[in-house]
């Protein structure tokens, strides 16, 4: 099939940044919030070093992950030109397009508590015009038209994905005939580019309220499970209380929380859509069955309501990439929920096998911990005492049942642990993909 789409020569180009200029000046994005971007290698321009740069921007995917994975339908496709186009008017700011797309299209706009993201010059290309940043680049390097193969390009730099992207790149053989300096007057790995350049789209700080978000209602449903004997007042009213607690921290991630209620527009291909659906069943569910229908057959499908949420919770992050060893991690969102499920329910030998499995899952991920990292080697320490070690003496020399030091102390690890699961995963971006493969190279 043939498709219209950005066509860039690595040959030509030479990082001057125009196309940028030149969709600012188009667009008048305030604050300034460039929607293309340039990746380059040799970012310190040492001399004979070769010099490759990447510009890039919306690839307006064929297939777009960022318009499946918008909650609130913020994205459209314009089918006479193919252009995807995102609405602030919509946007409810959860950034969870920012993860789907590898190609770091979408930007979000801290000010305004939106994204934004390149529409391909729509009302330019509408009129059988090219956008601006082709037209404006002044080696020719990228320019727009009809590309074909989506799939067969050898895109040097850029993630490989299934999503068909409409970008061609040519003249990627450049890469493999660039001078190289004489090595022995530089470290290679600092002479070229720096990982520390590289800045990850998911971290714990930022990350803080989905944490704790995802680990209330991991506990939640742990919890709930020990409901069919009965519950008090007291804890009818924390279980609500904490429910309650989960949502708002769910809408405080949000850049503009007022429109949350868009969050559940596209349950039909967003996992988030179907995340935030979920949660609000289980706990109308939950609290249902606390106060009103207290049968069998309500409680087992609100407990079923409950583990299908986790799963919508887990596969939020599907679109992410893991350092996990292992298929399942210890920061699992169903471990956790099952833990605090033997926990309430008092099975202290089949919470001992969790507990311990938990802590040989633990153990072999951070088999190799970065040592220079002093927060995340403190992490460990406190993980390992406070969370594994120390409940376990409890369970084996004394009695666990009611025991608050066990609660508090699996609480504490837990909440270590999902706090590190966010450092755990990533997203690819091309400047990561870029400095990745170079440092390959260098490794050869």
């Amino acid at each position: 099939m043939f498709y219209k789409g950005f066509i860039l020569d690595y040959s030509k180009c030479v990082g001057c940044q125009a196309c940028i200029v030149a969709c600012h000046n188009e667009n008048k994005t305030n604050p300034f919030l460039p929607w293309r971007q340039i990746n380059s290698f040799n970012t310190k321009k040492m001399p004979l070093a070769g010099f490759i740069n990447l510009s890039i921007a919306c690839n307006h995917c064929n297939d777009a992950p960022c318009l499946k994975a918008c909650p609130a339908k913020a994205y459209e496709r314009d089918h006479q030109t193919g252009s995807v186009i995102h609405s602030s008017e919509k946007c409810i700011g959860c950034r969870y397009c920012t993860w789907a797309c590898p190609f770091d299209a979408p930007k979000y706009n801290k000010e305004k508590g939106v994204v934004e993201k390149c529409h391909l010059c729509n009302h330019l290309i509408c009129n059988d015009l090219n956008p601006v940043c082709a037209n404006q680049c002044p080696t020719g390097a990228l320019s727009f038209g009809t590309i074909d193969s989506i799939d067969s390009n050898e895109q040097f730099g850029i993630p490989k994905t299934n999503f068909e992207p409409r970008l061609k790149t040519v003249n990627c053989e450049i890469v493999n005939i660039k001078p190289l300096i004489d090595c022995n007057l530089y470290e290679k790995k600092q002479l070229y580019t720096s990982e520390n350049l590289i800045k990850e789209k998911v971290s714990a700080i930022d990350e803080w309220p989905l944490a704790l978000f995802t680990f209330i209602f991991s506990f939640l449903t742990g919890w709930f499970t020990s409901f069919w004997a009965g519950t008090g007042w007291l804890q009818q009213i924390v279980f609500l209380a904490l429910g309650f607690v989960g949502i708002l921290l769910s809408t405080i991630h949000l850049g503009k929380p007022f429109r949350a209620y868009r969050s559940i527009i596209n349950i039909k291909t967003s996992w988030l859509s179907r995340e935030i659906l979920f949660c609000g069943i289980f706990l109308f569910f939950s609290l249902t069955y606390l106060f009103i229908v207290q049968s069998i057959l309500f409680f087992i499908t609100t407990i079923l309501v409950g583990y299908l949420f986790l799963l919508t919770i887990e596969m939020v992050y599907s679109v992410s990439k893991n350092k996990f060893k292992l298929p399942i991690h210890s920061s699992s969102m169903f471990l956790t929920s099952i833990l605090f499920c033997f926990y309430f329910n008092d099975y202290k030998k089949l919470l001992v096998v969790v507990i311990v499995l938990k802590a040989l899952l633990y153990i072999y991920q951070k088999s190799e911990p970065d040592s220079s990292n002093i927060i995340r080697v403190l992490g460990l320490f406190l993980r390992v005492i406070i969370g594994l070690i120390f409940p376990l003496g409890i369970v084996f020399f004394s009695d666990p049942t009611n025991n608050g030091l066990l609660l508090i102390a699996l609480i504490l690890g837990e909440l270590i642990d999902r706090f590190e699961f966010y450092g755990d995963i990533s997203i690819d971006t091309p400047s990561k993909i870029l400095i990745n493969t170079f440092n390959q190279i260098l490794k050869q």
